[in-house]
């Protein structure tokens, strides 16, 4: 186990909650791969299924000295000395170290308090062997280290099923790019291995890793996960273009400007990374009530060591401290919360919600009061062919001419390319079999059909000028407009159900765009903003925080990541980028957003539960230490209230399966978030 690291002191309300993280990961605070973490994992697992046999042996032994009392054979009592020493030597040496630094800081923390009872009864125990004096508690001091050791080994065991499922929506494969050999030929070596100054090449379709200067060449670059904007951005000679863009068609040289780890997409993570580090409100309030309830609970020992030393004898004094350091001991915490956490992880995966911060991210989103939506490819479904035009409806007929387009495409892998043979599909065309196609780079295509020569282009080829306007396109035939439409972004069918549903729970919904221009006729009742930079986005969430509100981002591109870090909540959509998922503290596993609106709620109802389980533990806690303050509970029947309390609110944690039904439901409903295909060339009214 690694020793306490006072880096991380404010991360972590005790040395169990670090052992917890560190079980819980393979990698620790962001560093690289170690084989540690799973080692100790199964080491500890081992040994705590030897402590559990050997506590249960210690139980049974115990009952029988109780209830025989002196007719009892000698004996038992050494068996569970020998006993008690090997589990105290099998989980306790784990606590020995950091027990030692956090007496040293003067900073007790709850795995210190139970702890310091084991150890207290382990101690009594042992004197009355030795002496032939008093009772032993050797079973006290063996299931209470057992029960805690167990919850950290649960809540270990829950975080690391939810980070192995979460790693399999990151590509931990090393991007490869296109790099120009010494003899001028294209090599493809790992982007970080790529240096400064050296060139490559952009690949139709595929992501552009490194930061660079276009040397050569012009295409079609879509920037959307970077900027917002939906619109691709024609780049040429001298133009910059940053890691994460997508190429369209290829075509571009490019010199790199930066190396991989210094790529404008790589300190996005990094800001990213600090961001999770940063303590929250919970964090802060947990580690504050925990050091007040340590304080109480060592107070109130002290103070019946000290009153039944003066009024009695020792082992009266020893035993009543021993009960109330074991009445005070938080293993209703401990066991519950965890069980909780799992459950409600369970239900929000079923329901298509992969939480992967666990219980704090669980808490935060109880308190969400503001949701920030992305738009493109958040709100949207991909890209849609709309108001397709007949340049001379005698002469071209509008099918015909979509078929024509759709050949043109026919091998291209961009969005564009896609959307046109989507809608030829959905509407019963063919794509018509046009020959000779090339791609003209930030322009469009030309083929042959039938002798003729064919030109699908945007606005900015010299044909198109009197006929296109800014983000349409047209097909011409031997120079003539056969056909000219533009392509749109379908909103998810569901979009109107959300917003009454946060605005009848008083969650304001705020869409945040790269995207020029109005709002459409969908985000009414919603506030919506244009024109929205990555920085922009990031200091809107930051300036609504800054207010007291706590707020959940939803988006699936790299530009939405800092806003989503910096965000109490950040939630990316499955098909978003690897860099977004990263970044999130939740992925949703399928488009439908109804989703989020009935998690909130969930996540409320959780929130009432595990507070109940902490009131709960800490008055049934109050009154036994009250009952043992005052004599009147021996240490055996301490711990058995201890176990009575768990059990009370690990029943009241398993309730959580019943709550919100409607979770149960959407888990059937992920494709009502597909807008229903456009039939023919009716277009929804939409702006």
């Amino acid at each position: 186990m690694q020793d306490y690291t006072q880096s991380k002191r404010d991360l972590f309300c005790c040395f169990g909650c670090k052992m917890v993280y560190e079980l819980g990961m393979e990698t620790a605070d962001g560093g690289p791969k170690r084989v540690a973490a799973p080692t100790a994992y199964k080491l500890l697992v081992l040994r705590w299924v030897f402590a559990f046999v050997l506590s249960m042996f210690q139980v049974f032994i115990s009952i029988t000295i109780f209830f025989e009392g002196e007719r009892a054979p000698v004996f038992l009592g050494w068996v569970n000395f020998v006993l008690g020493t090997g589990v105290l030597l099998l989980l306790g040496s784990s606590f020995l170290p950091n027990l030692w630094r956090e007496l040293r800081a003067l900073q007790l923390s709850l795995a210190s308090l139970i702890f310091t009872g084991t150890t207290a009864a382990y101690g009594l125990s042992v004197w009355s062997v030795f002496t032939g004096l008093g009772e032993p508690y050797f079973e006290t001091a063996s299931m209470i280290l057992t029960f805690y050791i167990g919850s950290l080994l649960l809540d270990a065991h829950f975080k690391r099923k939810l980070a192995a499922y979460g790693k399999s929506f990151a590509d931990e494969t090393p991007p490869e790019v296109l790099v120009q050999g010494t003899n001028g030929t294209a090599v493809r070596q790992p982007a970080s291995e790529v240096s400064p100054g050296e060139t490559i090449f952009a690949e139709p379709g595929a992501q552009v890793w490194l930061d660079g200067i276009v040397t050569g060449g012009e295409g079609l670059v879509d920037e959307a996960h970077l900027t917002g904007e939906a619109e691709p951005v024609r780049k040429q000679a001298g133009d910059r273009i940053r890691a994460g863009s997508l190429s369209i068609d290829g075509g571009l040289i490019l010199q790199v400007t930066a190396a991989f780890s210094e790529s404008s997409l790589q300190q996005y993570l990094r800001k990213v990374r600090e961001n999770r580090y940063q303590p929250g409100r919970y964090e802060r309030m947990a580690y504050r009530g925990a050091s007040l309830l340590l304080g109480f609970v060592m107070l109130t020992a002290a103070a019946v060591l000290v009153y039944y030393v003066n009024t009695a004898d020792w082992q009266i004094a020893l035993r009543n401290t021993l009960a109330v350091l074991l009445i005070g001991c938080p293993c209703a915490f401990s066991i519950s919360t965890p069980a909780a956490v799992w459950i409600a992880n369970q239900r929000l995966q079923d329901s298509g919600l992969l939480v992967l911060g666990g219980g704090q991210t669980i808490e935060r989103l109880s308190d969400i009061d503001r949701v920030v939506f992305d738009k493109t490819g958040t709100l949207t479904e991909g890209l849609g062919l709309t108001n397709p035009e007949s340049g001379n409806p005698d002469r071209f007929p509008i099918e015909e001419s979509l078929c024509l387009a759709g050949g043109l495409e026919a091998q291209q892998q961009h969005p564009m390319a896609r959307a046109i043979r989507s809608f030829l599909q959905q509407t019963g065309l063919d794509p018509a079999p046009v020959q000779q196609t090339e791609l003209l780079p930030g322009l469009g295509l030309q083929g042959r059909w039938q002798g003729k020569n064919l030109l699908l282009v945007n606005h900015t080829h010299p044909v198109s000028a009197p006929h296109l306007q800014p983000g349409e396109l047209g097909l011409f035939e031997d120079g003539e407009l056969r056909l000219r439409f533009r392509f749109w972004q379908p909103p998810k069918a569901q979009l109107a159900r959300v917003w009454k549903n946060l605005s009848s729970d008083g969650i304001p919904a705020i869409i945040l765009t790269g995207d020029p221009g109005l709002p459409p006729d969908w985000a009414a009742g919603t506030n919506y903003r244009a024109s929205q930079s990555p920085e922009d986005k990031f200091g809107m969430v930051r300036a609504y925080r800054a207010k007291g509100e706590r707020v959940m981002f939803v988006g699936d591109g790299t530009n939405d990541m800092l806003a989503s870090g910096a965000a109490d909540v950040g939630v990316a959509m499955a098909n978003g980028t690897s860099a977004a998922k990263e970044a999130a503290d939740i992925i949703m596993l399928h488009p439908n957003l109804m989703v989020l609106p009935v998690a909130l709620r969930f996540a409320r109802k959780v929130k009432r539960k595990i507070r109940l389980n902490f009131f709960w533990a800490l008055i049934y806690n109050i009154v036994g230490m009250s009952i043992a303050a005052a004599g009147l509970l021996h240490p055996f029947f301490a711990i058995l209230a201890m176990i009575l309390s768990s059990l009370f609110v690990t029943l009241n944690s398993l309730r959580i399966r019943t709550l919100e039904p409607e979770l149960s439901q959407l888990a059937g409903a992920v494709g009502e978030g597909v807008a229903s295909p456009v039939k023919k060339w009716e277009t929804p009214e939409l702006s």
